[in-house]
């Protein structure tokens, strides 16, 4: 995607200004602060991605994708900044900056011992060789402390001593991402105060180990398209944490409506707990996963609660569709099912939309060939969108490409934020 390509075309042009700056010091002192000004630089991106830009999101194919490019990006500077550690560079006879500069190697220490652990574990959801997954609120907390050390690089990066001035090229592009670093860091902090809009919950339908939450905006209400998802979290004991959902449907004042399922620990909480008048902060929307009307027949594979943003797309839905749109839900019980009794009503008044809800327990393992047996229109250049398991997505693909069956289009999201 274009906003990727831009992320690292940005690291590559501060290799390139590294080269006039600092290559007369000798390959391996150039190498180094090669090494530690490409990490500044990723680091100061990541810091920006961070901050969730929507208005970038198109660039990176969604935020999921753009999730993604951050956690590359992350690696990439984990490398620099050891290459840079271990590669030491040697200023004798350069030119030294002021008398900050032993500040500036006391950050650096901070800075380094802490970026080198936080990044280390912002990369891993699983301990090695164990069972046992990082909770996502242990993650989420620590992976906010790589801002401070940032802070603490950047005082370095500005006053440490260097073979090179500030006129050169590469002082300023550093100082430049300084500033985007730090700014972006300091507005994750505010923007749970400036992005966040008020919602009370109105409804709780509890079915089957999945609850559907419905609220309405007490202010401003959220701005979203069908299929998208927003950051929320309740104000209660226990569910303070924000996590994203997928909103399952929307009204015209502005109401929304979540499907959750029992499945984590925050989850389960939410699922327990959550009731009627409690207060909801959410903060969004995010997401690409929209409707395709450009496609006449149109597969919505959906895998367990990945019903979810196809529940919003069904519910806007009328009999001005000129598409095929087949809904197929693949669940393990048929007790799993979502809002069906919508789905159906809305099967009713919509003449060519269509919906299926295939129990692997009463059916067997889903394929391409039950699939397409199922399914009442040819599939073989039809469009699939998929929200759920990815091994049913490429099992799915797979199978068709088998059988001859030429997909015009897969449209799915990672949903993978660290």
């Amino acid at each position: 995607m274009v906003g990727t390509i831009c992320v690292y075309l940005l690291l590559i042009v501060t290799f390139l200004l590294s080269i006039p700056a600092a290559s007369h010091t000798g390959l391996s002192t150039w190498g180094s602060l090669a090494a530690s000004s490409v990490a500044f630089v990723a680091m100061a991106l990541n810091q920006f991605l961070a901050t969730r830009p929507r208005y970038f999101e198109g660039m990176f194919g969604g935020l999921d994708r753009m999730y993604r490019t951050h956690k590359t990006t992350g690696k990439i500077a984990l490398a620099l900044i050891l290459v840079h550690y271990f590669v030491t560079p040697n200023f004798k006879g350069q030119v030294l900056t002021g008398g900050l500069n032993d500040l500036a190697k006391d950050a650096a220490t901070i800075g380094f011992w802490s970026l080198l652990v936080l990044i280390a574990f912002s990369l891993v959801k699983k301990i090695p060789f164990t069972k046992y997954e990082v909770p996502y609120h242990i993650w989420r907390q620590s992976h906010r402390f790589i801002g401070v050390a940032f802070v603490f690089i950047t005082f370095h990066q500005m006053f440490i001593k260097r073979p090179f001035d500030g006129n050169a090229l590469l002082a300023g592009y550093l100082n430049l991402f300084a500033v985007i670093g730090v700014a972006s860091f300091l507005y994750t902090q505010l923007a749970p105060f400036l992005r966040k809009r008020k919602y009370e919950v109105t409804s709780v339908d509890q079915q089957a180990g999945s609850a559907l939450i419905s609220a309405k905006p007490v202010s401003r209400p959220l701005k979203s398209v069908a299929g998208q998802f927003a950051v929320i979290n309740i104000k209660k004991s226990g569910l303070r944490e924000p996590h994203p959902f997928t909103i399952a449907g929307r009204d015209e004042v502005g109401g929304l409506s979540f499907a959750i399922k029992a499945s984590g620990d925050f989850t389960k909480r939410l699922y327990e707990n959550v009731a009627v008048g409690d207060q909801m902060q959410v903060q969004g929307a995010y997401g690409r996963f929209k409707f395709n009307s450009k496609s006449s027949r149109q597969l919505w594979l959906a895998g367990g609660i990945g019903v979810t943003p196809f529940l919003a797309m069904a519910q806007e839905l009328d009999n001005s569709l000129s598409q095929e749109v087949c809904l197929f839900h693949c669940v393990r019980d048929a007790g799993e099912a979502v809002d069906q009794q919508a789905l159906l009503s809305k099967v009713e008044e919509v003449d060519k939309f269509s919906y299926i809800l295939f129990s692997s327990d009463e059916e067997g393992r889903l394929d391409a060939q039950k699939l397409t047996d199922l399914v009442d229109f040819e599939i073989d250049g039809a469009s699939m969108m998929f929200c759920g398991p990815p091994p049913l997505r490429l099992a799915i693909t797979k199978g068709l490409k088998n059988m001859g069956k030429k997909l015009s289009s897969v449209k799915f999201e990672l949903f993978e934020f660290r």
